[in-house]
C-alpha cells in the first residue's frame, strides 16, 4: 500500500509539472512583433509538442498563406478518416452512381441516414460499413487517394495497412471540400452540427466551425473549416498530449487569421481641395460673368432702390416746415390773448 501511495504521489507531481507551463500559456491576439512561426514555437514549447506527438496544417483561403509542421508524418487518424470517406459517397451521388435513399446492407441503413450518423454523431458501425462497402481495406485506401496530392513514394506502407493518415492528406481533402463546397452543402451542414463545444469548437465560439474530430487510444485529432471573415482550413493531429493542444491550436490560428486580415483604410472626414493659382497674362482683361452686365446705368439703380423721385421728396419736406410754422404762430397768438384777458383791471 505504501509503495502504491508513493507511486501515486510521484505521478501527481509529474502531472503538475507537465501542466504548469500549459496553464501559464495564453494564446496571443496581437502578432505585430510575433510571426506565426514564433507563435507556434512558443505554443509547442508550452504544451511539450514535437515531431513525435504533434502535426498541423493551416491554409488561409483568403490570402493563400500556409503553415505546416510535421505534416507528412503518418499518425493514428481516429474518426477523421470519415471526412474523405463521406466525400467519396457524395460524389457517387452527384455522378448518379448511387441514390441518397439506397439501402446499403453492410451499413444497415440508407445512404442519407449513414451520412448524418457518420458526420454528426461519428457512428463507427455505419462508417465501417460504408468503408467495406467499397471493397477490401486496401481498395478503400486506394480510392481515398483521389483527394490527396502526395506522390506514392512519400506515402508510408502503414497507410495501406491501418487507419493512418497525415495532416497533409487531410489538408488536401479539406481544400477539395472547400473548393467544391457547392456540391457538399449537406455534408458541410452536418459537420457544422457535429460535437458542439469540443475540439475546434471549444474556444472558437464566435464563428461557425465545420469539423470532423477523432479520438482513439490517446490520439486526439480534428480537421475542418473555420468560418472567419477569411475562412481557413485546419488539420491537427496529436497523440498522448490531451485535448488542450487541439482546442487551443484552433484559437491561435483564429486569432492569427483575424489579425492578418487586410485592414480597411479609414476614409477622410472632410474633403481637402488643392487650389492651384494660375496667374493671368498682364495684358489679359479680367473675365466678367456672362449674367452680370458690364455697366449698370445710374437711373436703373435709382428705380430699384428709391421708392419716390428726388423732387417729390423735396416738396414733401417744405410742406412739413410750413405747417409747423403756422401751428407755432397760431398757438403763440392764442396764448398771448388768453394772458391779456386774464389780467385784472385796475
Amino acid at each position: 500500500m505504501r509503495t502504491w501511495m508513493r507511486v501515486s504521489v510521484v505521478l501527481c507531481v509529474l502531472l503538475v509539472l507537465l501542466t504548469v507551463p500549459a496553464m501559464a500559456y495564453e494564446v496571443p491576439t496581437d502578432f505585430t512583433d510575433l510571426s506565426l512561426e514564433q507563435a507556434m514555437d512558443e505554443f509547442m514549447q508550452a504544451y511539450g509538442l514535437d515531431a513525435t506527438n504533434f502535426s498541423v496544417s493551416y491554409h488561409n483561403t483568403g490570402t493563400g498563406e500556409r503553415y505546416t509542421f510535421n505534416d507528412k508524418t503518418f499518425m493514428v487518424a481516429g474518426s477523421t478518416y470519415k471526412l474523405p470517406l463521406n466525400m467519396y459517397y457524395y460524389e457517387l451521388e452527384h455522378a448518379g452512381t448511387m441514390a441518397p435513399d439506397v439501402y446499403i446492407s453492410r451499413v444497415g441503413a440508407t445512404l442519407d441516414v449513414a451520412h448524418e450518423q457518420s458526420l454528426v454523431y461519428s457512428n463507427n458501425e455505419m462508417s465501417i460499413g460504408m468503408l467495406y462497402n467499397l471493397g477490401e481495406f486496401r481498395s478503400y485506401k486506394e480510392l481515398m487517394r483521389k483527394y490527396f496530392t502526395m506522390p506514392e513514394e512519400e506515402i508510408e506502407p502503414i497507410y495501406y495497412k491501418d487507419n493512418y493518415y497525415c495532416t497533409h492528406m487531410m489538408m488536401d481533402a479539406l481544400s477539395y471540400l472547400y473548393e467544391y463546397r457547392a456540391d457538399f452543402e449537406e455534408m458541410i451542414g452536418y459537420m457544422k452540427q457535429a460535437q458542439p463545444g469540443e475540439y475546434f469548437k471549444k474556444y472558437v465560439t464566435e464563428y461557425e466551425v465545420a469539423h470532423k474530430y477523432g479520438w482513439f487510444e490517446g490520439a486526439v485529432n480534428d480537421v475542418g473549416i473555420i468560418y472567419t471573415p477569411q475562412p481557413f482550413l485546419l488539420a491537427v493531429y496529436s497523440t498522448f498530449v490531451g485535448t488542450a493542444p487541439v482546442e487551443q491550436a484552433a484559437r491561435l490560428f483564429t486569432n492569427y487569421t483575424l489579425w492578418s486580415a487586410p485592414k480597411e483604410v479609414e476614409k477622410p472626414t472632410h474633403l481637402e481641395l488643392e487650389v492651384q493659382y494660375v496667374p493671368l497674362p498682364e495684358d489679359a482683361p479680367a473675365e466678367v460673368p456672362a449674367e452680370v452686365p458690364e455697366e449698370v446705368p445710374q437711373e436703373d439703380v435709382q428705380e430699384v432702390f428709391a421708392e419716390e423721385p428726388a423732387e417729390a421728396q423735396s416738396a414733401f419736406e417744405w410742406w412739413m416746415v410750413a405747417v409747423a410754422l403756422g401751428v407755432f404762430l397760431l398757438g403763440g397768438g392764442a396764448v398771448l390773448f388768453l394772458l391779456k384777458k386774464s389780467r385784472p383791471k385796475r
